[in-house]
């Protein structure tokens, strides 16, 4: 059987010889179906590359070599003849220009010999293939021989022989410029001719790429159209055939079993489907020989269900009896409990009051205590405020003293500046203002003192009066000491006579508590037999239930084929 999770592994599948596509996995149909679609691809790209690499090496030679040659060259060619003509034009016009027209013409001419020059020096630098090289060599030859015989003419004009410079450029001049001019030709034609044969090497480039590239993608989607088409044959017979197997399970046929004959993942899916049907044969026949044995099982246990149901009965009916018997003990102890109950309630009661009656006496002894304490506490403030209080008039002299003394420099000031006149009036002003100041404080320092003196008086009279209230309250204590000693003996009584209460109340308690706890027992033991034949009669439905399942059972699984 093949492993479904070691697909990677080459020896997952071993091919049978004569049939290796046949037993090709899934995955590798796939990747193989991929590969083939990369391959023409691939392809294609390495075809249209070679060619866009063709198609870029002519453009160069033509952006760097035969367009720029060919301007060069035309540049050439219109320099040589704007020489020629401007030679003739001088020999036309040299009766009729002044010097200074001849001068400009002579410097038009050397420019354009100049500018035939550096456009042959730029057209050399573009020169790459041997034959032109050879052709630009020709031309610098007829370009010289042209410049020597346009010296010569020159130099005749410049020495004033103007007919032998006309002989020298008739008989000489105008062979050597067509010359020159047949050379240039040739280079313009050899760079249109470049040009030309780049340009159709690009348009034939561009077309083969077209062409190309319209067969690749044409040979890739029938290429995907024939794989996809293979694949899907791959995958929807076997497909197929599972799912009528399948279909054959939901009708209850379990002795349905694949043969798919296929090496790949479709061969672990027939193992796991075969194997999944074997279980689920094997499982349906454990069902229906487990039904049989469930349902006789439920018909004997429905049987000992009834005998147990009756037993029950009888027994709830004996309990019922008891426990009558028992509410009627039980009822008797606790009037007994409550009458016993109500003479404790009151000895606690009792005892209770006179523990609170002592507790409160000694909490209002413990108070009066911190009354005296306070007391005391309060003298000792009054005593602290008597003394600030006296502070507080001290202050108060030696602000009337200080206030006097302001009065005093005020009115000194007053005179000082009713002397300076004029100039003093505004400090005389001043002087009445801190005068009139002295007089408020003074004032204020009188109320201050009479204040202060009703404070002493005050304190003096509190202090008496707290004195004669810690006497009342140390007599109180003493009387409430005594009283206290009185109710202890009360107390110590009563306290005596609760125990005893208590021991007979405890005694009919536990005899109540022994009748409540059988009545009890027996109401548990009623409730728990009603229960029990509660739980029988719920036995026995669920034993009918249980027989009506299995029979369902039974019948559900006789439909399966084993």
């Amino acid at each position: 059987m093949a492993d479904f999770n070691n697909l990677d592994n080459p020896n997952a599948f071993r091919p049978i010889p004569g049939a290796i596509v046949k037993n090709l996995t899934l995955k590798h149909r796939i990747l193989a179906s991929f590969a083939i679609i990369i391959v023409i691809l691939a392809a294609a790209v390495l075809f249209i590359s070679v060619r866009m690499s063709n198609v870029e090496h002519d453009t160069v030679r033509v952006n760097n070599e035969a367009m720029p040659g060919l301007y060069y060259s035309t540049l050439m060619r219109q320099s040589l003849v704007d020489s020629f003509i401007m030679t003739q034009d001088m020999f036309l016009d040299m009766s009729v220009m002044t010097p200074a027209q001849a001068a400009e013409l002579r410097a038009r001419l050397n420019d354009s010999l100049r500018q035939l020059d550096e456009n042959s020096r730029h057209y050399e630098v573009l020169i790459l293939r041997p034959e032109d090289r050879r052709q630009f060599t020709d031309f610098q030859q007829t370009r010289e021989r042209y410049r020597e015989v346009l010296g010569k003419v020159l130099a005749e004009v410049d020495a004033g022989h103007p007919a032998d410079a006309r002989r020298v450029m008739d008989e000489r001049l105008h062979d050597a410029w067509k010359t020159c001019r047949t050379s240039i030709n040739g280079l313009i034609e050899n760079n249109r001719l470049e040009t030309e044969s780049a340009a159709k090497d690009i348009a034939g480039a561009v077309y083969d790429t077209k062409m190309a590239l319209m067969a690749a993608v044409g040979a890739a989607i029938l290429a995907a159209l024939t794989l996809g088409l293979l694949l899907m044959r791959a995958i929807m017979a076997p497909m197929q055939q599972l799912a009528e197997g399948l279909e054959r399970l939901r009708d209850g046929d379990l002795t349905v079993c694949l043969e798919l004959g296929r090496r790949d993942e479709f061969q672990v899916l027939e193992a796991g489907f075969n194997s999944t049907a074997e279980a689920l044969k094997a499982l349906v026949g454990q069902a229906q020989h487990s039904a049989i044995q469930v349902t006789t099982s439920v018909t004997e246990i429905a049987a000992t269900a009834q005998e147990q149901q009756a037993t029950a009965t009888e027994t709830a009916a004996t309990t019922s009896e008891i426990g009558a018997t028992s509410r009627e003990i039980a009822a008797t102890s606790r009037d007994l409990v409550r009458t016993m109950g109500e003479v404790s309630d009151a000895a606690d009661q009792a005892a209770t009051l006179a523990g609170a009656g002592q507790l409160g006496l000694n909490r209002m002894e413990d108070t009066m205590q911190q009354v005296i304490g306070a007391a005391d506490l309060v003298n000792t403030k009054l005593a602290i405020l008597n003394e600030k209080a006296g502070n507080i008039n001290q202050m108060v002299v030696t602000i009337v003293k200080v206030a006097d003394q302001t009065n005093l420099l005020s009115l000194n000031a007053a005179i000082e500046a009713e002397k300076a006149g004029e100039y003093g009036r505004g400090f005389a002003v001043v002087a009445t203002e801190v005068r009139r100041l002295a007089d408020q404080t003074a004032i204020a320092t009188y109320d201050i003192e009479l204040m202060v003196r009703e404070i002493q008086s005050a304190v003096s009279a509190g202090v008496m009066g707290m004195d004669k209230f810690s006497e009342d309250v140390r007599r109180g204590i003493a009387e409430v000491q005594q009283i206290g000693e009185q109710l202890s003996q009360i107390i110590h009584q009563v306290q005596a006579l609760a125990p005893r209460v208590q021991m007979v109340n405890e005694g009919m308690h536990a005899q109540a508590t022994g009748a409540e706890q059988i009545n009890l027992a027996l109401t548990q033991l009623s409730e728990a037999t009603g229960q029990t034949v509660e739980s029988l009669r719920q036995t026995s439905l669920s034993i009918e239930e249980l027989n009506l399942i299995a029979n369902g059972l039974r019948h559900g699984v006789a439909r399966f084929t084993v």
